[in-house]
């Protein structure tokens, strides 16, 4: 008879090669988007333009409110598109982020009543994959579609000391409004490595339980400051203006005019 050893181990090794599996096809997937025929260098080009928009964070005080205390965000954008479902974006924006316990009705936030407010330079190096074929230049076809974007970010606080990094992850959509104009509205969530840009770095309660030989007393009950394994993050929504470059030039005017 099988035991559960047995059948432990058979579905373990079913789940390692669903996972391989997965990998595979997602490898797979990306491969063909960017090799596939495109019209070679016909559908390649260059945007730049500035974004600008709101920015606010989530982290250890603000744990569920999308656009609390929002600030003004600005940068610069530029993409090369390699074919129509794949482009590289490489950005550079400034920001500020704040956030004040007051603000909440938690009696634990009440208690603690911290605030901070750190400004923040960010650049960034994404992925773009749209869902749509797109092209630079035209706005009869291929000119609008939705899309996501994925990458690592690099980023300054001055609530923090030295280079953090961060992963961003975000959709948007796009439309060619001239030949050489590009707008879009995008959304963006960076999820850092770090729980220190709210000045707030959390401390595990099990170093004040009893079993751990340390006693809750008045003096300590209170130590918490944060959530140790709960990482900041921050967020963009943007609007974005670029002029095209497209390699090659945009063609016969019959198509982009």
């Amino acid at each position: 008879m099988w035991g559960r050893k047995n059948i432990l181990l058979i579905n373990i090794g079913i789940t390692k090669k669903t996972i391989m599996q997965q990998q595979t096809a997602l490898l797979f997937f990306i491969t063909i988007l960017f090799f596939s025929p495109s019209k070679s260098i016909a559908q390649r080009g260059f945007e730049i333009g500035p974004t600008a928009g709101g920015s606010y964070y989530m982290g250890d005080v603000n744990m569920y409110k999308h656009f609390y205390s929002t600030h003004l965000n600005l940068g610069l954008l530029m993409k090369y598109h390699i074919n129509p479902r794949v482009g590289i974006r490489l950005s550079g924006i400034a920001t500020k982020l704040s956030a004040a316990d007051e603000d909440f009705k938690n009696p634990f936030q009440q208690e603690r009543n911290h605030s901070f407010e750190t400004n923040l330079i960010e650049i960034s190096s994404m992925v773009e994959i749209t869902f749509l074929p797109y092209e630079i230049g035209n706005i009869k076809r291929k000119s609008f579609t939705p899309y996501i974007h994925t990458g690592l970010a690099a980023y300054l606080a001055s609530s923090e000391q030295g280079l953090n990094m961060a992963v961003p992850i975000g959709m948007g959509i796009k439309k060619n409004i001239r030949p050489r104009l590009v707008i879009g509205i995008e959304w963006t969530f960076k999820r850092t490595f770090s729980d220190g840009l709210d000045n707030l770095i959390g401390e595990d309660l099990k170093i004040y339980d009893p079993a751990y030989g340390t006693d809750i007393t008045e003096s300590n009950m209170n130590k918490q400051t944060g959530f140790l394994y709960n990482k900041d993050w921050y967020s963009f929504a943007n609007l974005t203006i670029s002029y095209t470059f497209k390699l090659g030039g945009l063609g016969c005017p019959a198509y982009y005019e």
